[in-house]
């Protein structure tokens, strides 16, 4: 039996952590910031971070064959995931706070697969017929009310609908990338997704840029921290560790990541998880577990 990890399963749990930690940052400064401003901030300080990774990255020979279609998929990923996907997730964090948005949205291995089955007509399995059936377990679980985080949420339903929202939204999103970076490594395609999510919510979401001038600049540097941490760091950590262990243990290792944001909630934020949380948080990952 091995008594230390491989540097591919350190990779994997450190970006389930550094995920974790992202959102644990973000909550903390979701009531001073709207989703959509926070979701520009740190789109743009990942778009940094990778625009300075990209001259260490493969080069870019590979970009006169991406089709018109890949392109389109792209944006169109970016759309569906990001803009909007992302958003939902940082309003369902503000909402109902880190441990429970965090299981909840953290299910979207799962959707990934439902929309292969749906679209790609991946042939269905037994694991996942139980693994959604041990979803919806948790999302009962989640959706009551025990003992509550910090102070009551006054719209628990409607954050548990927009954490499956933006699940459900990853989960499309990741299927519409699979072909659009046929011909990008993830560095290259995060160099365009990053800054083109944050001007798009810019130009669509933001109605004024008065709230930017109202930050003051330490809610700016937690978010555009988080953006660094967990959009930067975290998916090359991600990326690391599908090379070196293979997909399904990665993504095994880094869907881990709830049990961290309950730690970190419960430790920094004052979170108060109840029982009932707990099983949610069990039930939620064990369905994820059923289907890699």
């Amino acid at each position: 039996m091995r008594d230390l990890l491989s540097l591919g399963e350190l990779c994997a749990l450190g970006s389930g952590l550094l995920w974790a930690v992202n959102s644990m940052m973000l909550r903390t400064r979701s009531h001073q910031v709207s989703p959509a401003a926070m979701n520009v901030i740190r789109c743009g300080s990942a778009a940094f971070f990778f625009w300075v990774w990209l001259p260490f990255s493969d080069p870019l020979v590979g970009l006169d064959q991406v089709t018109s279609g890949e392109w389109l998929l792209l944006v169109g990923s970016i759309v569906v995931g990001m803009v909007t996907g992302d958003t939902l997730y940082l309003t369902a964090i503000r909402e109902i706070g880190l441990s429970r948005a965090l299981a909840l949205s953290s299910t979207y291995p799962l959707t990934t697969l439902l929309f292969e089955w749906l679209l790609l007509s991946r042939p269905a399995s037994t694991g996942l017929a139980l693994g959604c059936g041990l979803v919806a377990l948790g999302v009962v679980l989640l959706s009551g009310r025990g003992v509550e985080p910090e102070s009551r949420p006054v719209r628990l339903k409607y954050g548990v609908v927009l954490s499956l929202s933006a699940a459900v939204l990853w989960g499309l999103s990741t299927v519409m990338l699979y072909p659009a970076i046929t011909h990008l490594t993830l560095v290259q395609a995060n160099s365009v997704r990053m800054p083109l999510v944050a001007l798009l919510l810019y130009l669509i979401r933001l109605r004024s840029p008065v709230e930017f001038r109202r930050l003051d600049r330490r809610t700016l540097m937690v978010v555009a921290g988080s953006g660094l941490i967990g959009m930067g760091l975290s998916s090359l950590m991600y990326l690391a560790s599908i090379k070196l262990i293979g997909a399904t243990k990665a993504v095994t290792l880094t869907s881990v990541s709830p049990v961290f944001g309950m730690i970190l909630g419960v430790v920094f934020l004052k979170e108060k998880v109840s029982l009932r949380v707990l099983l949610g948080i069990a039930a939620c990952m064990g369905g994820v577990w059923l289907v890699l």
